[in-house]
């Protein structure tokens, strides 16, 4: 075979080797239409992004990016255990607050996790109103809890309206809250916690939410 075919052969398949090993191990950005992958990454949050997009797939997988491209630029730093008290502290406080006005503690609940949000390093600039500001954050968040934040979705539904919504409705929203707050303060490198159920308090006994 000619040494220049030989040359030309060579070269491109060190291309195409280096091309892979970027996407695999060189970053977190997942290529467009990489559905397995993205689903992966994103769990349940996958499903969810879909659907608001209509079924629309590659729409879904355009924001799904969009958000990797955005958490690459985000550096989270390690808790220290007293900051984790402090927000299991608040957390506590919006749960005993449950009893006498649901709609105020989950709504609460949402400023203990953008507050948990800001001392781990994600960005939690206001966006429009409070739960268009709360989208965003979830968004954020779904990159390294995604199967979390796709619990809150379907917890509380499109167009929840905690001022309105029954109680039950909210119980279910508060739990949904707790174990995102949960899984912010193990950390995203962390086992996640088994399906939907709400950690005890500290004092070792069920949350009153959970019963």
């Amino acid at each position: 075979m000619d040494t220049t075919i030989l040359i030309i052969i060579g070269v491109v398949a060190i291309v195409v080797i280096g091309v892979g090993a970027v996407l695999i191990f060189g970053t977190s950005k997942i290529p467009l239409g990489n559905t397995t992958r993205l689903k992966k990454r994103f769990g349940a949050e996958y499903d969810h992004v879909v659907t608001a997009h209509g079924d629309d797939t590659k729409a879904a997988e355009r924001e799904l990016s969009a958000r990797l491209d955005r958490n690459d630029k985000i550096r989270l730093r390690t808790l220290t255990d007293e900051e984790r008290a402090r927000h299991r502290d608040a957390w506590l406080a919006v749960q005993r607050e449950f009893v006498e006005n649901p709609e105020r503690s989950v709504q609460d609940s949402r400023r203990v996790l953008t507050a948990a949000m800001t001392d781990l390093g994600y960005p939690v600039e206001p966006s429009g109103t409070d739960t268009q500001g709360f989208e965003h954050h979830l968004a954020d968040l779904s990159v390294d809890h995604g199967d979390e934040v796709a619990a809150v979705h379907r917890a509380e539904g499109p167009g929840t309206d905690t001022d309105t919504t029954g109680t039950e409705r909210l119980r279910e929203v508060l739990m949904a809250h707790r174990n995102l707050l949960d899984a912010m303060l193990d950390g995203p490198s962390r086992p996640r916690r088994a399906g939907g159920l709400v950690p005890k308090a500290r004092n070792g006994r069920e949350s009153e939410v959970a019963r």
